[in-house]
């Protein structure tokens, strides 16, 4: 092995994507798409929005008493995909999954783990249209969720442009926060409310908000917050080569934010900009904020206003914030990246670590 050959932790997963995966696919399929959520492919009548991903191991397993809590991680396999599906506004079409089990893996627990995926796949709105099981060295499911789009537009990361409004589409560290208070509350050995533990085992992708938006033309590009809230921007402008610029109040923050951040003595915007929620980011034409604010009134859509797409400066990619009217600061773009070392997949502990710690504005 020659060590002086670049790794993928070198590069990290941004890099890979943008130097690699997509040059290789364009130079086979001109027309490919990569870089956005979904993929579309038009068919007579409609665009058929297209995604895989790999079910994640749920954070919930690090609380005393869930750690084997197969129904909710089949749930999340489901979760993962769908919220992909949901940034493109699509109908929910159907869902395949591929799961790999070990031969010494109690039958019981592969029925938990796919009670959990037909439970999400039937409550959002998905056909079972099958999938593969086989013999593998751990228990993992990958899941491929197709949706229809009737709207005559595709919406990706990569059309957002200057003095277009960002907001986010469902709530912003209510996930986080409830696991941090999870935490506290089984540290005393005391059982969760349900209303926790609903939120902790059973998020919801943002199908039907997204939906309702796209609809109505007001979507222009939109990325999950499957990263994290900042990745979630920073996906968008990335791929639009743009900035942005964030106004934040306190009058954002959810109270069981404000209440995780006081139990852990940590800063509750790293809370709010983390991932869990499952919502999603979104870029809209200035001209339809008041429209896009109704449609979410009419739809009992969270919403929250975050700030402006700006130029990007070539020399100086910086993204900026201001908190309570305070001074324009610098942003830190705190985030899960795959192939770096405070990646979710490296070493969970440490990239929580990095996520709720790290001062998030300089």
């Amino acid at each position: 092995m020659n060590n002086n050959k670049p790794t993928l932790e070198d590069w990290g997963e941004w890099r890979l994507i943008d130097d690699i995966i997509a040059p290789l696919a364009k130079s086979c399929d001109p027309l490919t798409e990569t870089g956005s959520d979904c993929a579309y492919i038009p068919v007579p009548e409609c665009h058929i929005a297209v995604t895989a991903d790999v079910g994640p191991k749920p954070l919930l397993h690090r609380l005393k008493g869930y750690e084997d809590d197969l129904v909710a991680r089949g749930w999340l396999a489901v979760v993962a995909s769908a919220s992909d599906i949901a940034t493109s506004g699509a109908q929910p079409l159907c869902l395949l999954n591929c799961t790999d089990a070990p031969p010494n893996l109690p039958v019981a627990d592969l029925q938990r783990l796919l009670a959990g995926y037909f439970k999400a796949c039937s409550d959002f709105g998905f056909r079972n249209a099958g999938g593969d099981i086989r013999q593998g060295t751990e228990l993992s499911m990958r899941v491929t969720a197709i949706g229809t789009c009737l709207h005559p537009y595709r919406i990706g990361r990569d059309k957002a442009t200057v003095g277009h409004i960002l907001y986010l589409v469902g709530p912003a560290g209510q996930f986080m926060a409830n696991y941090l208070i999870a935490e506290s509350i089984l540290e005393g050995n005391t059982n969760l409310p349900l209303e926790i533990e609903d939120i902790l085992r059973f998020p919801r992708p943002q199908l039907k908000a997204m939906k309702s938006l796209a609809d109505r033309g007001l979507v222009v590009a939109a990325s999950d917050t499957s990263d994290g809230l900042l990745g979630a921007l920073d996906n968008i402008v990335r791929k639009s080569r743009r900035n942005f610029h964030l106004t934040l109040c306190n009058e954002m923050l959810m109270p069981d934010v404000q209440q995780a951040a006081n139990l852990r003595g940590i800063d509750p915007w790293n809370i709010f900009f983390a991932w869990g929620d499952w919502s999603v980011a979104v870029a809209i034409r200035s001209a339809d904020e008041s429209a896009f604010e109704q449609v979410c009134r009419e739809n009992s859509i969270i919403y929250t206003q975050l700030g402006v797409v700006t130029e990007r400066n070539e020399e100086q990619e910086k993204k900026t914030a201001t908190v309570d009217s305070g001074h324009l600061r610098d942003l830190t773009i705190l985030r899960n990246e795959n192939f770096t070392k405070e990646g979710f997949n490296a070493k969970l502990s440490d990239h929580l670590n990095h996520l709720l710690t790290t001062p998030l504005f300089r």
